[in-house]
């Protein structure tokens, strides 16, 4: 099976102006961000997790002391849902629980690092040719692919909070009997 198309149907030209290759990039982000989902889940099945297991256990990969709240609160997960994410992902191997140290309360998510390798060896073998051609960059053009990824990745998050604040008031306002229309 062939890959989605994300040109344009015509042959772009060498006058396409700036709108036309705006709406390029952007489908052709979105194709690769559906594409990456649809992997997380293949992944994710291939190593007996659930896909939002497997994308809080990234989250846990890329932090530092993140304790079950924080994963909460990045996810926008009810702390009910974090502890069943989080007792699937130890289960499987991939996390211990870790009391801090100076405060007996608080609980760290850690990554067991050979787990995490394995993972990491999958991903690595997946995305050989993506790292080959993301070598044929220069520095400075590698500077400006990760400012871009860095301010992409940010305006997602932020997307993501500001839809997750409106999905609140929208389900208080039903709870209140007001309509939106």
């Amino acid at each position: 099976m062939g890959a989605v198309s994300v040109k344009p149907q015509s042959t772009p030209t060498q006058t396409e102006d700036r709108v036309a290759r705006l709406e390029r990039l952007d489908r052709t982000i979105r194709a690769a961000s559906a594409q990456r989902t649809l992997y997380s889940g293949v992944l994710a099945s291939k190593l007996g997790l659930h896909q939002t297991d497997l994308e809080c256990l990234f989250i846990i990969t890329l932090g530092e002391k993140v304790t079950p709240g924080r994963l909460a609160q990045e996810t926008g997960l009810t702390s009910g849902a974090i502890t069943g994410v989080v007792d699937r992902i130890e289960r499987a191997g991939y996390i211990r629980r870790v009391r801090d140290t100076n405060d007996r309360r608080r609980l760290f998510l850690e990554p067991v690092a050979d787990r995490i390798e394995e993972i990491r060896a999958i991903n690595r073998r997946a995305f050989h040719s993506w790292m080959r051609e993301l070598a044929r960059y220069s520095e400075r053009d590698l500077d400006v692919l990760l400012e871009f990824a860095e301010k992409n990745y940010l305006a997602a998050v932020n997307a993501t909070i500001k839809l997750r604040r409106e999905v609140r008031e929208d389900g208080a306002a039903a709870g209140r009997g007001i309509s939106g229309t």
